[in-house]
């Protein structure tokens, strides 16, 4: 028997989907050469060397960094080979030592490099910066296979996603070439985000992106018609919109839909879940209180039935108007289904588990 699910709420798609805080600061924090990658990540925190200065010196000289700077001088004036540490490496220091103590604050994002930057980790900072002692270090149990960092100055950080090198844009690997341990990298946000997500809300905004998987050339008939088709079929549910496209495709690439948010985009977003799943799969998604749409899949795309319950005539009136919009998004958005099994473009794994989230019953209404 064909599987039949229900949405009571289109906004449970939004907000089931990952919410990214839009006024966060983003830190790219290095991992000793990504020797400690595995230890933040496990641990849940990420550190910072320079013991030669702790977190009370920097709080105690109210962090005026030409202080701090002879501190460092003092304390450590030759490196490893004896040689003279120049001035700058020292000014170098000090910036990087009050941005990890003053700078970072709970809710910021921190991005963490693996070896040779291969993979990375993007985590949230949930706390003040703080120091353990040298005790309570030796006292972390060691495992094998994997090296614990000796940092003493620590942000305990939730970490959310982790992404491969390959999956990001090649805008990223400018950031990957910059030499110090704590640098900001706000400018590199959207292609951040982009890569380790494919379907999130931030700022008002929902950001969706397709993966291209053909590797070869692309039609471009197929890949203007699934852009175009795309955006046609929101601009049906709302009208006044101005959808933008951006798009990093060179054969395998992504192609990402930025869209205001609004309860009837679910709409279309469950349109797009329902054109990927076996025919006769049926989502019921209500639109109101007494009606209702339910989406299809058959042989040639999904097909629309509105829901019927007791209106009066007019509410028929506008159920009828919303009908028309809806008919012609179902059209778009078929259309661009075709187009998107041409170039091979995947659905969002991330909408998939907001649409599986937002779909399963609310025990606290039963």
């Amino acid at each position: 028997m064909p599987e039949t699910l229900q949405i009571n709420d289109l906004s449970d798609i939004i907000s089931s989907l990952p919410s990214i805080n839009s006024d966060a600061t983003y830190w790219f924090i290095r991992a000793q050469s990504g020797d400690y990658f595995t230890d933040f990540v496990t641990n849940q925190y990420v550190g910072i060397g320079f013991d030669e200065i702790s977190l009370a010196d920097v709080k105690n000289t109210a962090s005026d960094k030409d202080k701090l700077k002879i501190m460092f001088q003092e304390k450590k004036p030759k490196d490893s080979k004896g040689n003279a540490i120049p001035v700058g490496t020292f000014t170098s220091w000090v910036g990087q030592l009050t941005r990890f103590a003053n700078d970072i604050k709970p809710g910021d994002y921190v991005l963490v490099p693996s070896k040779s930057s291969e993979r990375f980790a993007l985590g949230v900072v949930t706390g003040d910066p703080f120091e353990i002692t040298k005790q309570q270090l030796e006292e972390i149990p060691v495992v094998q296979g994997r090296q614990n960092s000796p940092f003493l100055k620590r942000l305990k950080v939730q970490f959310l996603k982790q992404f491969n090198r390959e999956q990001a844009d090649p805008a990223l690997y400018r950031m990957i070439y910059t030499q110090q341990t704590l640098s900001k990298i706000n400018k590199y946000i959207p292609y951040i985000l982009r890569a380790a997500y494919d379907a999130y809300v931030s700022n008002n905004q929902l950001y969706l992106t397709f993966h291209v998987n053909q590797k070869e050339d692309i039609n471009g008939r197929a890949f203007t018609g699934f852009t175009y088709n795309l955006v046609e079929a929101y601009g049906e549910l709302i009208p006044d919109s101005d959808p933008i496209i951006k798009s990093n495709v060179q054969s395998e690439g992504d192609v990402q839909l930025v869209l205001a948010i609004a309860p009837v985009v679910g709409l279309l977003l469950l349109t797009l879940i329902v054109l990927h799943s076996k025919k006769g799969f049926t989502f019921k998604a209500m639109l109101g209180k007494d009606h209702g749409i339910e989406l299809t899949k058959e042989d040639d795309g999904v097909v629309g039935q509105r829901v019927k319950g007791a209106e009066t005539k007019r509410l028929n009136e506008e159920l009828e108007a919303k009908d028309a919009h809806i008919a012609r998004m179902l059209e778009f958005a078929n259309k661009a289904g075709m187009n998107m099994d041409s170039i091979q473009a995947s659905i969002s794994k991330e909408l998939s588990e907001a649409i599986k989230k937002a779909s399963e019953p609310n025990e606290s209404e039963d």
